[in-house]
């Protein structure tokens, strides 16, 4: 069977120190190493206010691993997450390949001429800076019915 790409999160007690959140989190990539899976990306968001009261706490620490795994192995890490007592809440999903990659800069069509360095696009011609004349433009636009 061929590895695939899963992402595992989990939020663990807020009242635990560092040490303990790290080791828990290497206590489950050690599973996924052992089990023939390899962890690709590991991310601590840190303590965050839970959307809702989980067994009596308000607040969670944070963690992703990506990893790849067989199927099974999926199965055994939900079988271990459920009895581990020092967790609040895991989910396991199954990733893209993009999930990897960072995030690309999100570039916004249609923004004025001057947030664009000082140049405008004007359809069938090359673009040119900001203020300089096209052969057969008024040099100040002039509303119709004034005389200047």
């Amino acid at each position: 069977m061929s590895l695939r790409l899963y992402e595992l999160m989990f939020i663990t007690r807020p009242d635990l120190d560092e040490e303990k959140v790290a080791s828990i989190a290497s206590k489950y990539q050690d599973i996924i190493t052992s089990a023939g899976g390899q962890v690709k990306k590991q991310d601590k968001w840190g303590k965050r206010r839970l959307a809702y009261e989980i067994d009596g706490q308000r607040e969670g620490v944070y963690m992703l691993i990506t990893f790849e795994g067989e199927p099974a192995l999926t199965k055994e890490l939900d079988r271990l997450m459920k009895i581990d007592a020092d967790l609040l809440r895991h989910m396991i999903v199954r990733a893209s390949p993009s999930s990897l990659e960072p995030p690309k800069p999100k570039v916004r069509k249609g923004r004025p001429a001057e947030a664009l360095g000082g140049t405008e696009r004007v359809e069938g011609h090359e673009p040119r800076e900001t203020g300089e004349r096209v052969a057969g433009e008024p040099a100040v636009p002039t509303p119709e019915g004034l005389e200047s």
